[in-house]
């Protein structure tokens, strides 16, 4: 069965990816690698590939960190726990067919929830609310990050651990190319507010701004469900060790990073690979909420190959990106699967 349903069509699909055919002719016609070669030259192929990018760094840098603290949250036996931990959950009931009529209703330009929440605080359009988010960002967060830098580098020298100090001046170097980057393209209050001052909040018919509303949305569904791996997680944490932790003096801090965090190594990986998968294969809330445009703006690899086979009938385009598609994931699978079976040989 897992021959027929699962290795069958890959195959079907990496021979259709070298030929030019409609679907519905019984002969396909075989063109080598012309579909990759157009691929390659194709914008909107690369746009994809640029918000599939956009999509697994949001996934790692939001949903990952939040199900952690909200799992701890709960793990302290928090009155009404189980209550919350209901509520939390229950966005995992609803597709994402579903989310994303609920967010379209949100993200409405003019009487939307959310539009109706930031005009409160006195904002008339999407250009005064990212100046303030720009000044926010320089004035205010980046003090804070370059001090919790600071301290932690600090920590770790005492530690006499030049490894784990180099690894996190490289992280806060990395972090910080990147917010530049975003500044630079995004952030610009000259930029953005020249550009989309007059619009209100088009907060998914801005081409600049939808790709990050879809993640927004989709990521108020993925938190509960790495809350969940979390908690599962620590389930496996022996009590014992914290309780060890307690009685030596350490902080919630120490024992968080040198007992519960290392203990979770586990839990996390499951995590971040299953958030890279999920980000990779976005397709259902960006074809419900926006068919991949404005202008194919928010076009991700899914959804851009169900258009092209089944909207404008390129079956082998199409599956020439989903190869591409696949060839990506499995890369992060196999890493995955590495590090599991390298675990296991360790324990054993």
């Amino acid at each position: 069965m897992y021959v027929l349903w699962v290795i069958w069509p890959i195959i079907q699909t990496f021979g259709t990816s070298f030929t030019k055919w409609d679907g519905m002719d019984a002969h396909p016609i075989w063109i080598g690698f012309d579909n990759f070669t157009l691929l390659f030259r194709d914008a909107t192929f690369w746009t994809s590939i640029r918000n599939n990018l956009y999509w697994m760094i949001f996934f790692l840098g939001i949903p990952v960190p939040c199900g952690l603290f909200i799992a701890l949250l709960f793990d302290m036996k928090l009155p009404g726990g189980k209550v919350y931990k209901t509520l939390f959950y229950l966005s995992m009931t609803l597709s994402f067919v579903v989310i994303g009529q609920i967010w379209s209703w949100i993200y409405q330009p003019q009487y939307g929830a959310l539009t109706s929440f930031v005009r409160l605080f006195g904002f008339n359009n999407l250009g005064e609310l990212q100046q303030w988010a720009f000044s926010a960002f320089c004035f205010v967060l980046i003090p804070l990050l370059a001090g919790l830098f600071c301290s932690k580098v600090f920590f770790l020298r005492r530690q006499a651990s030049a490894f784990k100090t180099l690894w996190v001046t490289l992280l806060f170097v990395a972090v910080w190319i990147a917010a530049a980057q975003w500044l630079k393209v995004y952030w610009n209050p000259q930029l953005t507010i020249s550009r989309i001052a007059k619009r209100g909040f088009p907060w998914i018919n801005d081409p600049d701004f939808v790709t990050f509303s879809l993640i927004f949305a989709a990521i108020w569904r993925q938190i509960p469900y790495v809350m969940v791996l979390f908690l599962a997680g620590l389930k496996n944490v022996p009590p014992e060790l914290v309780e060890a932790a307690v009685v030596d003096g350490a902080s919630w801090g120490q024992r968080f990073w040198y007992v519960l965090l290392p203990m979770l190594k586990p839990a996390t990986i499951v995590a971040m690979t299953i958030s890279i998968i999920d980000s990779l294969r976005a397709f259902d809330i960006v074809y419900s909420m926006t068919r991949g445009g404005p202008f194919n703006s928010s076009n991700v690899l899914a959804n851009f190959m169900y258009i092209e086979s089944f909207h404008n009938y390129r079956m082998g385009y199409g599956s020439a990106i989903a190869v591409i598609q696949f060839v990506i994931t499995f890369g992060f699978i196999a890493v995955y699967l590495n590090n599991v079976l390298r675990t296991e040989a360790n324990a054993s």
